[in-house]
């Protein structure tokens, strides 16, 4: 059997199994009587110790037992992943990238691309602070305004180019910034073109476990794998997780 569920729904949202909470209130149980057992043992006459061993059977058992039962739900239940990658991103009112000092011709393009949607009214550029990719941003600044652009630009300064500061950055982005300036996290897509894996891969996961969406940038290639004049397009990444009950 399966279930349409958003990213860790099964563990945050997806509702638990009977397995779990028999385990969950097993687990309730033995917490009670291991706090039974530790006061006996302060406070029970010396006389009547030899007979505490009879609770610590009790609490060994129920452990197992709990233990038995969480496997099986382990066993019986887990998350399938599907990704669909056929369709163009929708215009969305902001756009995160992975800015650094390099070119920025498709970032333009993907800013473009909401912009004509109807969005773009925001872009949150992660990037650290640093001369190269001051200049890059002054530069790409000065194009937008020759573009008579009204995006507005949010520098999201990163200390290190690693997977934390990526998704610390990112994850702020999508459940704090955005609200900030009256959007929704559903309003707002990553895209994970620019930057690097370690960046990448803390944006995929900023992005996912807060809800958000993305999207990349590409062109058609020619046999030779060079991009193909005129094919770019944004592409949406729409995953689907689905909670699935093993028969």
């Amino acid at each position: 059997m399966k279930r349409r569920a958003d990213f860790l729904d099964k563990l945050l949202r997806g509702g638990p199994s009977l397995e779990l909470l028999g385990a969950f209130f097993l687990g309730l149980l033995v917490v009670g009587l291991l706090s039974d057992l530790a006061y006996d043992l302060l406070t029970a006459p010396v006389e009547t110790l030899p007979v505490v061993w009879r609770p610590g059977i009790a609490i060994l058992l129920l452990t197992g037992l709990a233990y038995l039962l969480y496997h099986l739900d382990r066993r019986t239940r887990a998350v399938r992943v599907e990704v669909d990658e056929s369709r163009l991103a929708p215009a969305h009112a902001g756009l995160v990238w992975l800015f650094g000092p390099g070119p920025f011709e498709h970032l333009l393009f993907a800013l473009d691309h909401h912009c004509k949607g109807g969005g773009g009214a925001h872009c949150w550029l992660v990037m650290q602070n640093t001369e190269p990719v001051q200049q890059a941003f002054n530069q790409f600044s000065q194009r937008l305004l020759e573009q008579n652009s009204t995006t507005q630009l949010h520098p999201a300064y990163i200390d290190e180019l690693d997977v934390r500061a990526s998704y610390e950055a990112v994850r702020s982005i999508f459940e704090r910034e955005s609200v900030e300036e009256g959007l929704h996290p559903e309003q707002v897509i990553a895209d994970v073109t620019g930057g690097t894996k370690p960046l990448s891969a803390g944006m995929v996961l900023a992005a996912l476990t807060a809800g958000g969406a993305l999207e990349y940038v590409e062109s058609e290639r020619d046999p030779d794998g060079l991009p193909i004049p005129g094919t770019l397009r944004v592409v949406l990444v729409d995953t689907t997780f689905q909670s699935v009950e093993r028969e």
